[in-house]
């Protein structure tokens, strides 16, 4: 897999989401502010729901933009090889059903990017995935909290 291409897929997805963070947060508060959504009595809240809405959009949208900040101003140390999980890798793990793909990355945790048929999910530092697998190199086992073995196939 070309880490190269796969972080440019995951800067793209990441503005996507922070577009659509940004319109859903602009319509729920052009909508709060809606002649329509004005209050007919004291148990009408669909204003303030709204409003509610707009800033929890606008919250996601933060997010999303310090999450590309982030991902931008560290782009050279995530892009370099790396032989053991750490901030940067792109790895493969071996389970039970088969084997998935992940990225270590210090923001966007659960974010899922498709590239070549796979799909690549992103792993923080908070996960309790990354905490079993900090340090491990290709071939080394770890135990999932369900008790199982799994084993780090390839790291980038």
């Amino acid at each position: 897999m070309n880490k190269a291409k796969f972080y440019e897929l995951l800067l793209e997805s990441l503005q996507k989401e922070l577009l659509q963070a940004v319109d859903a947060s602009q319509d729920a508060a052009d909508y709060a502010t809606n002649d329509q959504s004005r209050a007919d009595s004291q148990w009408d809240t669909q204003g303030l729901e709204a409003s509610y809405l707009a800033a929890g959009q606008a919250g996601m949208a933060k997010k999303w933009a310090e999450a590309i900040e982030e991902l931008q101003s560290e782009r050279e140390s995530l892009l370099q090889g790396k032989e053991r999980v750490e901030l940067g890798a792109l790895f493969e793990c071996a389970f039970a059903e088969g084997s998935d793909y992940f990225f270590f990355a210090g923001v966007a945790g659960g974010h899922e990017v498709t590239i070549d048929s796979r799909t690549v999910t992103i792993v923080s530092p908070q996960s309790p995935l990354a905490h079993r697998l900090l340090g491990l190199r290709v071939g080394d086992d770890f135990v999932l909290p369900n008790g199982k073995f799994s084993k780090l196939l390839s790291v980038e």
